[in-house]
């Protein structure tokens, strides 16, 4: 029974710390590599990158992105499967807009999967056409 309690009364304190380390990492710069949204692929048609520090990115870009976007806050729950992400808008146009989604973290790549304009958050890592997801691929700016 003590056992029991010990372990619930940890258990969040383990979760904090891979939340702590997912978030680690992500701090920097980021450049997209790729972007493919409502299942097309319009990687040439916009330059973006996000700047992290602690749970905070400032979103760099062409066109509306930044405008849209300028600044986002995230929350990770890198103990789900597959890792998810909520990300609000501080600043911009798209300001108190929520987002849900999924994230990967492989060396210096980031992936992320984010319903752009709905509730639902993505299954999977893929934008079908008509679903209104971002499929969006960062490198970590040496």
């Amino acid at each position: 029974m003590r056992l029991t309690c010990l372990c619930v009364l940890l258990l969040p304190l383990a979760l904090t710390g891979s939340t702590k380390k997912d978030l680690d990492i992500f701090q920097g710069t980021w450049i997209a590599q790729s972007l493919q949204y409502d299942g097309q692929d319009v990687t040439n048609e916009i330059k973006l990158s996000l700047i992290f520090k602690d749970d905070t990115a400032t979103v760099e870009g062409q066109g509306d992105v930044k405008t849209e976007y300028a600044r986002i806050k995230i929350k990770l729950d890198p103990d789900a499967r597959p890792k998810t992400i909520d990300i609000t808008v501080v600043a911009g146009n798209q300001k108190n807009v929520a987002m849900k989604g999924l994230y990967e973290l492989k060396e210096d790549e980031l992936k992320l999967c984010v319903n752009v304009f709905g509730k639902d958050r993505p299954t999977a890592f893929e934008s079908a056409g008509g679903s209104n997801i971002a499929l969006l691929t960062l490198k970590r700016k040496p």
